[in-house]
């Protein structure tokens, strides 16, 4: 997914000027990657960014844990300078950041240019309950928009005075709901 400069921008700004971190070079890096395009045309949002082959990743102070850590192929750096200079030396490499603050989910800022990992995808780690209230409804919705379609369908067939076919489709339907009720209980 190509997530337009412009918006990672936005939402680095809204994460500088929002969220506190307890060192403040952490603000001046993110500064630092909001106001260089070029970078941050490679500069990825994400999730898990310590699973990927450069990520970095900040900690607001709410959060806790390390504030600032740059993984490189199973290399973890803490020195600020040494990350910078990492960023600043290797700029046209992709960098994976995962921003860690409270309820990211709830910033549509966050949301509109978050990634999906390419080393670690979100979707691996969705436990079998979720996984079958997601089918369940999707199968939900389909049928739904099936017995829609039929009942556009009749609509259709009355206009056109077509009883066979208006008949071929309400029992069409009555099967569709029936199945419904039986899946339900």
């Amino acid at each position: 997914m190509n997530i337009n400069v412009q918006e990672k921008k936005k939402f680095l700004n809204w994460l500088v000027s929002t969220v506190s971190f307890s060192r403040r070079e952490v603000s001046w890096v993110l500064n630092y990657l909001a106001n260089h395009e070029a970078i941050l045309t490679n500069v990825h949002i994400v999730e898990g960014a310590m699973q990927t082959d450069r990520g970095l990743s900040v900690r607001s102070t709410e959060i806790g844990g390390e504030p600032f850590v740059l993984t490189i192929q199973n290399q973890t750096f803490y020195d600020i300078d040494q990350i910078f200079h990492e960023i600043r030396m290797n700029w046209k490499q992709p960098l994976y950041l995962e921003c860690i603050f409270p309820n990211p989910w709830e910033k549509p800022l966050y949301l509109a240019v978050l990634e999906d990992n390419p080393f670690e995808r979100w979707n691996d780690h969705v436990d079998e309950e979720v996984q079958k209230n997601v089918t369940e409804y999707l199968d939900k919705e389909a049928m739904q928009l099936k017995i829609e379609k039929l009942y556009r369908q009749i609509d259709l067939a009355l206009e056109n005075g077509d009883r066979d076919a208006f008949l071929e489709l309400s029992d069409e339907v009555n099967r569709f709901k029936l199945d419904q009720k039986e899946k339900s209980h």
